[in-house]
């Protein structure tokens, strides 16, 4: 799964995120620079939230929530939520 947002009004910055849900590895990158990088091949927990803050002047709290299912979850559609600054933006399903 991969998609991108933008987020900020005067100082905008791109989130791009991917996820290979049969491999397991996940990356995050702000302007194109890396972020985050996790490793996800087995886990006990159903939603896994990766939060972090962008920009220098205009500030913003981003959350991507991304919640599996309980059985088979390497075979089917995982939910990703976004959030920026506590506010439910954007809903992705799919593999």
């Amino acid at each position: 799964m991969q998609f991108s947002f933008r987020a900020g009004i005067q100082e905008q910055h791109q989130v791009d995120f991917s996820f290979d849900q049969f491999v397991g590895n996940l990356e995050i990158r702000v302007d194109g620079q890396p972020l985050a990088k996790d490793f996800r091949l087995l886990s006990l927990r159903l939603t896994k939230r990766y939060e972090f803050t962008i920009g220098v002047q205009e500030r913003h709290q981003i959350a991507i929530e991304k919640k599996r299912k309980l059985f088979l979850a390497g075979f089917r559609p995982q939910r990703y939520r976004i959030f920026i600054d506590g506010q439910l933006v954007q809903t992705y399903e799919g593999s």
